[in-house]
């Protein structure tokens, strides 16, 4: 899981327990975390730092985990179009897993949370996405002083 190690991870969820439980098993595994409480507070952090992902409970006031992906494959910028975006819930039902897909999430977490499946479902959607996909590409210094 060296594939972690560094990478930069938005945790959007109105439960304050949740949002802990999340960045212990992340912050354990050397990734680094920023919290946002709504909808609205994680695209506010969207716009002004770059992340890897972003891990979204399913269910939050006043933007579900939905209108947020939706909102984030429709930004203007097209770093963040093409963010991971994980659907955290409880309740993974048929209908639920359909609506998610539709909008654009790239996979679910069932709740509650084991660091096994965190990281394991992480790894795997980095593996699969080269990084200058993910916002967690870094521009590098050219030259030198």
């Amino acid at each position: 899981m060296n594939s972690l190690v560094g990478r930069r991870i938005l945790i959007v969820d109105d439960n304050a327990h949740a949002r802990a439980i999340l960045t212990e098993i992340l912050g354990a595994a050397e990734i680094e975390v920023e919290q946002a409480d709504s909808g609205p507070t994680a695209l506010a952090a969207l716009a002004r730092t770059r992340f890897d992902a972003v891990i979204a409970d399913m269910f939050m006031q006043p933007m579900d985990g939905i209108a947020l992906t939706r909102a984030i494959r429709s930004s203007g910028d097209p770093v963040v179009s093409r963010l991971p975006v994980i659907m955290a819930s409880a309740l993974a039902s048929q209908a639920v897993v359909q609506g998610g897909a539709k909008a654009g999430v790239t996979a679910f977490l069932a709740k509650p949370f084991s660091p096994g499946a965190v990281l394991g479902r992480l790894d795997r959607i980095f593996e699969a996405t080269p990084a200058a996909a993910t916002s967690g590409a870094r521009p590098r210094a050219v030259g030198g002083a």
